[in-house]
């Protein structure tokens, strides 16, 4: 190789948050990329930043088991046999094969699973395919990240709440509601972490006793999946001293309006249905609750022509009258001091930031947890209007194709689509940026059962992982570092820029951006014109509704979001346009309020006489999912999976640190060495997410967890994999490191 000594120093940004998105610097000499250093935001200063895995990210580009190649199978699925192809036999036999397909089947069958589009928007070039192409677009926030917002969906018409119940300015208190910022959300945690220097308080409620912990003001260990039940005794707790906020609740939420009580349902203007009523105190009668003057009842029974109603305000004060102190505690297992504390600390606090962790919305209810926080941060009056920023990109137009367009199936749906045919068959699938082989529940059943259904199986990927080595196709993609792209997030709170990624080194090897790899498929398909414009021209159509944006203004630098402030009439995007605490919809699941429902494998279920430990898969700082978990720079801080269990637990099956056990269930087992310590509480194992199959003794930790489906989660928006909702065993196998 010639050298010329030529040194360049390019802006980009770090592509394994999404979310996120910290700018780095990259130093490239001779057209290999150096190294990498956080880049400023000039406007923040504070977002400089980069963590373990951005500055590893060298040793990922030059990893030596990069993929180098297009391959095809030549064994059976799994087997491992491969036969090197060229790119354009790969594309021709992925048009041909998907053509096939929907020849046979409908074109529904062909399914397409992206999950790069936080990374570069660009990446939804998959989502203009899928359109083209009429087949399924597999919507992918179903794998962990949507119990929480089908809770936000329900109460504020947008699945992300944030906003409004973390996002307050100057907070007394922040409450880490299963949240551990201090390892996953680093810049969050730094201003929180400032927040504390000048007096707020900390309180983490948690499981385990993480990082975040070890920095609070008060640790509040809880039962898994318990965290609704806590909220409504702190409701019940405000509401015993009369410390509600019921001016909040009158004018922003439905707390007002009339319920029925024969059917569940709102009492509405015959009139005009979209028009909610209320009781009239100053006329003693039934209003409309738009009229000027009313002023509405917020507890109580009345009778209109015949029906008994009730406020829904009211029903929500009957169900936290149930939760008592002392309920509260026997379900939680939080003394009722704590939970009493707890409670009038977010009356004395106020405002409080409520920071709900993606676990706690992990559990099969989790979107009743996230309703329930909501609703006690309503009812304290620590819910707020904060600006917020954003930049609306041309999404439609990009993705759009002219009188055609692709079905919509949840991640949790496609294992029954490609199994049984329901809701519809699925027989080829492509993967892309989604690693579904080791990161999605029931690992055993999709091996087994699911992948075994397809005709064919595409996998764009970086190394040959579980779901590469099941594909019949594998392509080799390029790295964010050999390619363009432009930054979204749907955190633009912590960096509130748009960015341009720049190509700062050519392809290795034989790979391919995965940008390119869809349009020559597309072309294939026959729909060359949607699908032969370089990246450079679909980055300006994606800029194209931003007069004062392009990418020559972003290659100068990342350009801050304009803010977006709250009119005076509060309004939310619900049926209501209040905070619905109460929903109508889900009434026929019974959880028209946000109730507390045991989880679907507690310990306190009958299934726990044979497992009786819940099982954890929490989230670590050496690994984004399961990139990075073969990088030997974070592998020698953290070199493998082990169980994590307390030392009662450990004792009562004499298991002792370093010792071979086997966690199992009905479901699979996972094969690994124990950890023994006192931050994780008894009756808890985990094993930290994102390790591939090849780092365990024997089994994976997702054949561990479940995929059942909560239907009231589809009604709201998409269900979730319950990956914190699981029970297992560990015995102790023999052995020691």
């Amino acid at each position: 190789m010639t050298t010329t000594g030529k040194k360049e120093v390019i802006r980009t940004y770090c592509c394994i948050e999404d979310g996120i998105m910290c700018g780095l610097l990259a130093h490239v000499e001779d057209g290999v990329l150096k190294k990498v250093e956080p880049a400023d935001f000039p406007e923040d200063p504070g977002m400089k930043h980069v963590c373990l895995r951005g500055l590893c990210t060298v040793k990922l580009v030059y990893h030596p088991d990069r993929l180098k190649y297009p391959m095809k199978r030549v064994g059976e699925r799994g087997e491992g046999k491969w036969e090197k192809i060229s790119w354009d036999e790969a594309f021709d036999t992925i048009a041909e094969k998907f053509k096939g397909t929907a020849e046979k089947y409908g074109e529904e069958a062909v399914a397409i699973a992206s999950g790069g589009f936080f990374s570069s928007v660009v990446n939804m070039i998959f989502s203009r395919l899928a359109n083209a192409i009429q087949g399924t677009l597999i919507s992918l926030g179903g794998y962990g990240d949507f119990g929480g917002p089908c809770g936000d969906m329900t109460t504020f018409g947008i699945p992300m709440g944030e906003r409004f119940i973390q996002d307050v300015e100057d907070p007394g208190m922040y409450v880490f509601w299963g949240a551990n910022y201090t390892e996953t959300y680093p810049l969050r945690w730094r201003k929180i972490r400032d927040a504390k220097e000048k007096g707020a308080k900390l309180v983490v409620i948690d499981p385990l006793f993480t990082s975040s912990a070890s920095k609070a003001d008060d640790y509040i260990p809880i039962r898994p999946g318990t965290d609704s039940a806590l909220a409504l005794g702190m409701m019940n707790v405000v509401l015993e001293k009369g410390l509600e906020d019921k001016e909040f609740m009158t004018k922003y939420t439905v707390g007002p309006f009339l319920v029925k009580t024969d059917d569940g349902m709102f009492l509405r203007n015959p009139d005009d249905p979209e028009k909610y009523m209320v009781w009239d105190l100053k006329t003693d009668s039934v209003k409309s609750s738009e009229e000027d003057g009313v002023e509405p009842a917020m507890e109580g029974t009345f009778t209109v022509s015949g029906i008994e109603c009730r406020p829904s305000y009211q029903l929500l004060v009957d169900l936290a009258s149930e939760y008592t102190l002392e309920k509260t505690s026997e379900i939680t297992e939080i003394p009722e001091e704590a939970i009493e504390k707890l409670a009038l600390d977010y009356i004395e606090k106020r405002p409080v930031a409520s920071c709900r962790g993606w676990g706690v919305q992990r559990t099969f209810h989790g979107d009743l947890t996230h309703r329930a926080i909501a609703a006690l941060a309503a009812l304290t009056g620590n819910l707020r209007r904060v600006g917020f920023r954003t930049i609306p990109l041309n999404f439609l137009g990009y993705t759009a194709v002219e009188g055609r367009a692709a079905k919509s199936l949840p991640i949790m749906n496609l294992y029954d689509a490609i199994e049984k045919g329901d809701p519809y068959q699925v027989k080829a699938l492509w993967t892309s940026s989604h690693n579904i082989l080791s990161q999605d529940a029931n690992n055993n059943r999709l091996i087994k059962e699911v992948i075994p259904e397809l005709d064919f199986y595409v996998v764009n990927e970086l190394f040959m992982t579980t779901s590469a080595k099941y594909a019949d196709i594998v392509l080799p993609a390029s790295t964010f570092y050999e390619c363009m792209g432009l930054s979204t997030t749907y955190d633009v709170q912590v960096i509130p820029y748009i960015q341009l990624m720049q190509k700062v080194i050519e392809p290795m090897y034989d790979t391919k951006p995965d940008f390119e790899i869809a349009c020559e498929v597309g072309k294939r398909m026959g729909f060359p014109e949607y699908f032969n414009k370089s990246v450079e021209e679909n980055i300006e159509l994606m800029l194209s509704n931003q007069n004062d944006l392009s990418i020559e203004r972003l290659r100068q630098g990342p350009v801050k979001a304009p803010m977006n402030v709250e009119g005076e009439n509060w309004e939310f995007t619900t049926p209501s346009k209040k905070i619905e605490f109460y929903s109508e919809k889900l009434k026929k699941f019974g959880e028209e309020l946000p109730l507390y429902k045991e989880p679907l494998e507690s310990n306190r279920r009958p299934k726990a006489e044979k497992y009786p430990l819940s099982y954890f898969s929490t989230h670590t700082k050496f690994r984004k999912h399961s990139m990075y978990a073969n990088v030997d720079w974070l592998k020698e801080l953290d070199p493998g999976p082990v169980v994590e269990m307390n030392p009662v637990d450990a004792e009562a099956r004499s298991i002792s640190t370093g010792d071979i056990v086997t966690v199992t269930n009905d479901r699979g087992k996972a094969k690994v060495k124990a950890k023994v310590h006192e931050g994780i509480k008894p009756g808890i194992v985990n094993i930290k997410q994102g390790w591939w199959h090849t780092d365990f003794i024997e089994g994976h930790h997702q054949e561990l967890t479940q995929s059942e489906i909560n239907p009231a989660q589809t009604a709201a928006l998409e269900p979730n994999m319950s990956l914190l909702d699981n029970l297992v065993e560990v015995s102790r196998e023999g052995g020691h490191e």
